[in-house]
């Protein structure tokens, strides 16, 4: 029962920080670092050792955002990557992912090793493309976070197997406003 009150606090801290974020304040950033705090342990529970790095990473990511992101212009300015960027990227994310499942399969006792890999690898590839303002983003997230729908449920993780359904209307809706704008 302790586990889901923590996942529970995690989905809440993590909804938070997006809908503050969303209204530009700066200070919604330590939401989003406590949340990954809270995932790390919970993702290393489930045996979804991928990841536990991804929140790792989401933990510094957070602080970095943090620290400069006032420093950033909300001038609606976004770029887009050539798709030659992508016919490179794709395939090499794949491969990463098939390595960092090897690894997990061989090393470990993990869950899920490959979708566990997918959505960590995918995902790193995709904050960089989001923190350099780059539309295409979204459509890696949309992506992803459906994949971790499944992911999170297989985990019998169903608050954050919701809030990955959330995440996927607000790709919908970023990529929707990235493009109007």
């Amino acid at each position: 029962m302790r586990f889901y009150y923590w996942e529970f606090l995690a989905v809440v801290l993590s909804l938070s920080f997006t809908f503050l974020i969303g209204t530009g304040w700066v200070y919604a950033f330590p939401f989003a670092i406590i949340a990954s705090v809270i995932y790390v342990g919970l993702c290393l529970q489930k045996k979804i050792y991928a990841e536990s790095f991804l929140h790792l990473f989401y933990f510094f990511t957070g602080i970095y955002g943090w620290l400069t992101w006032h420093n950033n212009t909300a001038d609606g300015f976004q770029s887009t990557l050539p798709i030659e960027a992508h016919l490179i990227a794709i395939p090499s994310l794949f491969l990463l992912t098939y390595l960092s499942g090897r690894l997990l399969q061989k090393y470990t006792d993990a869950r899920a090793k490959y979708i566990d890999s997918f959505t960590t690898i995918f995902s790193v590839w995709a904050t960089y493309l989001m923190v350099n303002v780059y539309l295409e983003n979204w459509w890696y997230f949309i992506f992803i976070n459906g994949v971790a729908v499944y992911l999170y449920a297989s985990r019998k993780m169903y608050l954050t197997s919701v809030l990955m359904v959330v995440y996927v209307v607000l790709s919908i809706k970023g990529y929707w406003e990235w493009t109007i704008m």
